[in-house]
């Protein structure tokens, strides 16, 4: 652990999309620990006159941008999700900056917090990188067909367009290869909980890969 990080614990939390992600990171914000959203952070870089605004307009067009000039993020999605080299560009211009504001954050509020844990849910922690930086590693882990199900529902679109966006995402079997720990998400909320439960139990005890 760097002398800058020592006094908090750095997890990474992720998953395919539908996975359970944000259900398993209410979770650990109801026990105590700090939460960090990527999606958040990075939504918010592409309001106008934000960070990042500039240049994924330059770099993908006017046809991105609604009458308000707003970004319309579901044709950007269905751009990128169609282009594996311009998902690259666009993931290019906005984790540089989501990494150093999921930090700056987590520094600013656990800076006189002794043993606090710190959750960084990244839907691409291991694509990005993000994960050599953490402590501990943790996959949120669903069927295929459940997170279809889920996505469908939550985000009202075609299973056509669902798969395009898990087969845009590392396989699932490469991320539990690199996960410290995994949590099944196939049954009840309860029975997630649970898992977190004892997850949390065990980070705050110390246990970690390091």
């Amino acid at each position: 652990m760097t002398a800058e990080h020592r006094q908090y614990l750095k997890i990474g939390l992720t998953g395919g999309i539908g996975s359970g992600k944000t259900t398993a990171s209410k979770r650990f914000a109801a026990l105590g620990a700090r939460v960090y959203h990527a999606d958040e952070i990075s939504r918010r870089a592409l309001d106008p006159g934000a960070v990042c605004y500039d240049r994924v307009v330059s770099s993908f067009g006017q046809e991105i941008l609604r009458e308000d000039g707003t970004i319309d993020r579901k044709r950007l999605g269905q751009i990128v999700f169609a282009d594996a080299e311009k998902l690259q560009l666009l993931n290019g211009i906005i984790h540089p900056y989501v990494i150093d504001e999921l930090f700056a954050r987590a520094e600013q509020d656990l800076a006189d917090e002794e043993n606090g844990i710190a959750i960084f849910e990244v839907p691409l922690l291991f694509e990005s990188g993000l994960h050599e930086k953490m402590d501990h590693n943790i996959v949120v882990s669903s069927t295929e067909e459940n997170r279809i199900q889920r996505v469908m529902e939550r985000d009202n679109l075609t299973r056509e367009q669902v798969l395009s966006r898990i087969r845009a995402q590392m396989p699932e079997e490469e991320k539990l290869l690199l996960a410290d720990s995994v949590l099944l998400n196939d049954g009840s909320a309860e029975d997630l909980h649970c898992q977190v439960d004892a997850l949390y139990e065990m980070l705050k005890a110390g246990g970690t890969r390091a």
